[in-house]
C-alpha cells in the first residue's frame, strides 16, 4: 500500500471510521431522525472493515504472507532483495583473504568471493553457475564431487593460469551428513612456499652431494696412504689429492656461510667511502696463487670519477672476488682479466670480462642457481664449488643492485653488475 504523508491508508480509514462512529453519537444524543443516525453507523461500520483489511494486508507484507520466496542463488545473484543475513554472509566470505566457493547439493555455485574468480582466470561471478562450468582442472573438479558425497579432503591442487601454474592448497568440507551434500572450497595460493620448499630440498640434495665427492676422495686416499709402504712418489701423490680436496672442502663451508649470511634479512649494511685502487690490490693479492698458476694478470680499468664510491665494502669485495675468480679460472692460460668501473647515470657499473670458451645462451639465466655447473669440459680442473654467482647475486640485490652476463661462445663471456651510487641501509631486507 502507498503511503499518505507519514500515515498508512488503513490508519486513515481508522480515523474516518471514528469521525463517523463520533457523528454517529452524537445524533443519538440530539434525537436526530434513525434514518441519518444508522447512515452514521454504516459508514463508521465500512471504514472500520476497510481499515482492517488494510491493517491484515500490511503484516502479511511485512512477514512475506503471500509473496514467492527468493532462491538463495537469485538472492545471492541479486543484492537488493537479499535479506540482512544472507548480505552479512556476502560481506564475511568477501573479506576472507582466500579465496571459497560454496556449492549446493545439485552441484551449483551458490556463494564466492572475487577472490575465487580470479585464482579460477574466470571475469564474470561464479554464483548460480554449475561447479563443472567454473572449475576446469579435472582433479579439483572430483575432489569437488567426492566432497557432495561426504568425502572431506585436504592437499594441494596445481591450476594453470596466465603466468604458468599455481600451487594451491585446497580444503573441501561437506555441510551435511545428506547425500548428495552442500560442500564449501577453500584455496590457498602457495607456489612461493612451495618453490621454496622445493629450492630447500634441491639444496639439501646438492649440497650432501658436493660434500661426498672431496669425502670419498679423502677417504680413499687416506687408505691408500696407509699401504704406500716406502714408495715416496704415491705418498706424495696422495698426499697433494688430499690437501687439494680439503681446500674444496674449505671453499665450499666458506661459501656455504656466506650465502646464508647474505640470506638472513638481519644482515646489517655498513655503506662508506671506498677507494677503489685500494680495493683493487686488495683483489689482485687475494687471487695472486690462482693467477700465478694459471699464468693470468688482472688488468683493472678504474674511471677517475669512480676512484671513491660508497658502498658496504664486505659485499663488494664478495661481488669482485668471485667474479674474478670465476674469470680467472674459465679464461684462457696466459691472457688477461679486465676489470672496469665506471658511472653510468646515477649508478656505478662494473664489467669482468674474460677470454674463455663462454656460456651456451640457453646456460645463461641457470648460472646463477646454486651448485649448477655448466659443461665440466669449460672448467677443466678448476671446478669451483657453484655457489659463486649464487652469493654474487644475493650481495648485489642487498645492495639494491642489478647482475647480468654477457657472453659469446669461443670469444669469452662479460659478467655485470650495477649498483647504485646512494644506498639507503633502511631498506636493504627488503631488497632480498
Amino acid at each position: 500500500m502507498a503511503r499518505i504523508g507519514k500515515y498508512e491508508l488503513w490508519q486513515l480509514c481508522v480515523a474516518l471510521a471514528l469521525t463517523a462512529l463520533l457523528v454517529a453519537s452524537l445524533m443519538v444524543g440530539v434525537r436526530a431522525s434513525a434514518m441519518v443516525t444508522g447512515v452514521f453507523f454504516g459508514v463508521s461500520g465500512a471504514w472500520f472493515v476497510v481499515a482492517l483489511a488494510g491493517f491484515l494486508s500490511e503484516r502479511a507484507r511485512a512477514v512475506g504472507i503471500g509473496e514467492p520466496l527468493p532462491t538463495i542463488e537469485s538472492a545471492t545473484r541479486d543484492p537488493r532483495i537479499q535479506p540482512k543475513p544472507l548480505r552479512d554472509l556476502n560481506r564475511l566470505i568477501e573479506s576472507i583473504g582466500d579465496p571459497v566457493i560454496a556449492v549446493s547439493p545439485e552441484g551449483k555455485v551458490i556463494l564466492a568471493n572475487s577472490r575465487a574468480s580470479k585464482i579460477l582466470g574466470l571475469a564474470r561471478p561464479l554464483v548460480d553457475r554449475f561447479v563443472d562450468e567454473v572449475v576446469t582442472k579435472a582433479e579439483l573438479l572430483d575432489r569437488i564431487s567426492r566432497g557432495r558425497r561426504g568425502e572431506r579432503w585436504r592437499g594441494s591442487v596445481r591450476l594453470p593460469n596466465a603466468d604458468g601454474v599455481q600451487v594451491c592448497d585446497v580444503s573441501i568440507v561437506p555441510l551435511t551428513d545428506e547425500i548428495p551434500a552442500a560442500v564449501v572450497v577453500t584455496l590457498r595460493d602457495i607456489t612461493a612456499l612451495d618453490g621454496a620448499l622445493q629450492l630447500k630440498t634441491d639444496f639439501v640434495a646438492n649440497a650432501s652431494h658436493e660434500l661426498r665427492t672431496p669425502i670419498a676422495a679423502i677417504k680413499g686416499a687416506a687408505e691408500t696412504l696407509s699401504i704406500a709402504g716406502g714408495d715416496e712418489g704415491m705418498r706424495n701423490r696422495f698426499i697433494g689429492m688430499i690437501e687439494a680436496h680439503v681446500i674444496r672442502l674449505e671453499d665450499m663451508v666458506s661459501d656455504l656461510l656466506d650465502l646464508s649470511k647474505l640470506e638472513s634479512e638481519s644482515m646489517a649494511i655498513e655503506s662508506k667511502p671506498l677507494y677503489m685502487t685500494d680495493l683493487a690490490g686488495e683483489l689482485s693479492q687475494l687471487l695472486y696463487d690462482l693467477c700465478t698458476k694459471r699464468s693470468v694478470e688482472i688488468e683493472f680499468d678504474i674511471d677517475d670519477e669512480a676512484q671513491t664510491i660508497t658502498s658496504d665494502k664486505r659485499l663488494l669485495v664478495l661481488i669482485l672476488k668471485n667474479l674474478c675468480e670465476n674469470a680467472a679460472k674459465f679464461t684462457a692460460e696466459g691472457t688477461s682479466v679486465s676489470v672496469s668501473v665506471k658511472p653510468i647515470d646515477h649508478s656505478w657499473e662494473f664489467r669482468v670480462s674474460d677470454r674463455g670458451q663462454g656460456i651456451p645462451l640457453q646456460q645463461q639465466q641457470r648460472i646463477f642457481e646454486r651448485f649448477y655447473q655448466v659443461d665440466p669440459s669449460r672448467s677443466g680442473e678448476q671446478r669451483g664449488t657453484g655457489l659463486g654467482l649464487a652469493i654474487v647475486k644475493h650481495a648485489v640485490r642487498l645492495l639494491q643492485g642489478d647482475v647480468d652476463v654477457e657472453s659469446v661462445w669461443n670469444q669469452g663471456t662479460t659478467m655485470v653488475v650495477t649498483l647504485p651510487k646512494q644506498i639507503d641501509p633502511s631498506t636493504m631486507a627488503e631488497s632480498v
